[in-house]
């Protein structure tokens, strides 16, 4: 066996220090490679999103052989039964947007689909475990200017290779194959009046909407014009619920009478003494049937009619049967539940949409101890020394000069300056403990390309990250700016980012881990940034490289994490080349994976120098590249 040789190299940093390591053999090299995989591959990467949904508002479940699909009021998730799993699906996934009203399932095309509030609509292809594996937009009725109705749908049905959309603007019929809407049927009332639709049910050869005037039905036929009024007639004009049942139909009215509707011909079935809410097939000829929020049997067959009761049973609203026979339920308090294992137990994920539910910026405490309190009964700012004497800040010259008493956020930054986000953007009190020396203690206005930072927007939130950047939530997305408000770093939308709203309620930043967590209208998410907090001495301190290795599919940014304070970082090849050089964020600096000329880094294993400003706390690390 051969002994690897060794070489000693020498690296200067910033004219100052002169670093001396070995070069280790390949053999070696190899061995790094591994003993790296273990203490880092637990770190988030950079430029990571996460959701922090609730999952337990339940509304909507579908049973696809072994995956139990499920709508909540903003999330979606599926719950796989081989291997007791629940998979969260988003933005981050795929799907369009947030907010998903209704989903149905098509078997023959072997695909979803899902319906959102705001008219959006997508096909999700699943591959053969039933699982996501293509997602289809189709934006046609998001965009139309010419629905004025709401664009929320009430109901989708599958015949073939047709979907059904109910809406209260009319029928839209979408060609699942072709992944287009084919046509609208609308004004299908009496006389063409305009009508509100609410379920269809193909039934023997009909097909049957229950409306805002009670139960149309149509024959359904190539030769039949579905979108001529003329070709629709009235079953009864109670307002009615419906579901299809042998030849013909269960019918629920509004008042709690139950009766089927055979060969044309109508017939009593039983009489509750509350409104009917949902009538729909579980199995066979077996249904559920709520009603003042209580879960009911119906079973046909037996002709017996029985109240399902469970404590975790609170606000049902869709029930399902698998396979095996055991009910999957969507509901609104609890979640997804099943009796899979006897009594109703919750399958869906934890629900972490209530962190960071406490805002800290109404309260805020500046270095000389004097306490910031954003209005809430009065307009502008109040400040509160130790000495409790007091101090309004509001509008105009000598008077704090804010541009609007409307204040939304405050945050302190490292240099101790406190930044203030109001409904006509932001401002900067650069001395906070001058309000109590009787100088002038008037805010300035930052500019950003020549203009108010920020003038036009209302500035909901402002955190500040470990590089002492501004994070700042509007109404209209997210901006992060340098340590001065006058670069613009990046802007996250609903466009660009996952972001479910880009109304933006509150943002915080972990000051370790980087992690940015967005509080929008519509759920948590939270982001990877590029700063942390610094360390004070790397000689202290294990620097984290992650992901490391870096392997061959991996195309986002190399995170190098417990830096001092804006280090200088180089980086360079084993025999000491200079292969990327850039500045820390607080105390993480990133690398791209790419050399000073564009090229993606080569297979090898790489040196990491770190130093402060002065040159000091040389560092050495290494990072393993596989091409």
């Amino acid at each position: 066996m051969s002994v690897p040789s060794y070489s000693t190299a020498t690296f200067t940093l910033n004219n100052s220090k002169r670093v001396g390591f070995n070069l280790f053999g390949i053999a070696a090299l190899i061995s790094i490679i591994f003993s790296f995989q273990t203490s880092v591959l637990a770190q988030v990467p950079i430029g990571t999103w996460q959701t922090y949904f609730n999952y337990s508002t339940a509304k909507d479940v579908l049973i696809i052989k072994d995956k139990i699909y499920c709508v909540t009021e903003n999330g979606f998730f599926y719950y796989d039964k081989s291997n007791n799993e629940s998979i969260k699906l988003s933005k981050i996934d795929g799907l369009s947007e947030t907010g998903i009203v209704k989903i149905a399932y098509s078997a023959n095309q072997n695909t979803l689909i899902a319906a959102y509030q705001s008219g959006n609509i997508d096909l999700i292809k699943l591959n053969e475990q039933f699982e996501p594996a293509k997602i289809s937009n189709i934006s046609l009725l998001k965009e139309s200017s010419s629905i004025q109705d709401s664009k929320i749908v009430n109901h989708i049905a599958i015949n073939d290779n047709t979907a059904y959309l109910a809406y209260d603007f009319g029928l839209v019929i979408l060609d699942i194959d072709k992944e287009e809407i084919k046509e609208t049927y609308q004004n299908l009332g009496v006389n063409g009046a305009s009508i509100k639709i609410y379920k269809t049910e193909f039934s023997n050869d009909s097909i049957f909407l229950s409306t805002s005037v009670g139960i149309r039905k149509a024959k359904f036929a190539i030769n039949v014009n579905l979108q001529f009024f003329g070709n629709w007639f009235t079953l009864n004009t109670e307002r009615s619920t419906f579901v299809s049942f042998q030849n013909g139909l269960i019918i629920a009215s509004e008042t709690g009478n139950v009766s089927s509707y055979l060969n044309g011909k109508f017939s009593g079935i039983l009489i509750l003494p509350n409104k009917i809410e949902v009538i729909d097939k579980i199995v066979g000829n077996k249904y559920f049937v709520i009603t003042n929020g209580t879960l009911n049997i119906l079973d046909m067959d037996l002709l017996t009619f029985s109240k399902v009761a469970d404590s975790k049973i609170k606000q049902p609203k869709v029930l399902r049967a698998d396979t095996q026979g055991k009910y999957w339920l969507a509901d609104y308090q609890n979640g997804l539940l099943s009796n899979l294992e006897g009594n109703y137990k919750s399958y869906s994920p934890p629900s972490l949409d209530t962190l960071y539910q406490t805002r800290k910026d109404s309260v805020v405490v500046d270095d000389e101890g004097n306490t910031w309190i954003r209005g809430s009964g009065f307009g502008g700012i109040m400040v509160k020394n130790p000495a409790n004497q007091q101090k309004f800040i509001t509008t105009g010259t000598g008077f704090g000069n804010l541009p609007s008493t409307n204040v939304k956020t405050m945050a302190l930054d490292k240099d101790g300056q406190m930044w203030v986000g109001t409904d006509k953007g932001v401002v900067v009190f650069d001395s906070p403990a001058s309000v109590f020396s009787g100088k002038n203690f008037d805010a300035y206005t930052p500019v950003f390309e020549r203009r108010r930072l920020l003038g036009n927007e209302t500035v909901t939130s402002i955190a500040i990250d470990g590089g002492n950047r501004k994070w700042m939530g509007t109404l209209n997305g997210i901006f992060l700016f340098n340590s001065d408000g006058t670069e613009l770093v990046t802007n996250f939308t609903e466009i660009n980012a996952p972001l479910p709203s880009n109304s933006i309620n509150y943002i915080t930043v972990e000051p370790q881990s980087g992690n940015v967590f967005i509080r929008t209208s519509k759920g948590l998410v939270s982001y990877r940034g590029t700063a942390t907090e610094s360390t004070n001495s790397q000689l202290d301190n294990t620097v984290k490289v992650f992901p490391n290795p870096v392997r061959p599919d991996f195309e986002g940014q190399i995170g190098i994490e417990g830096l001092v304070e804006n280090a200088f970082v180089k980086i360079t090849d084993i025999v000491g080349n200079l292969v990327y050089e850039t500045k820390a964020n607080g105390g993480t600096a990133v690398w791209n994976g790419k050399t000073l000329d564009g090229k993606r880094a080569e297979t090898g294993v790489y040196l990491i120098f770190s130093a402060n400003a002065k040159g000091e706390e040389t560092l050495v690390s290494r990072l393993a590249v596989v091409k």
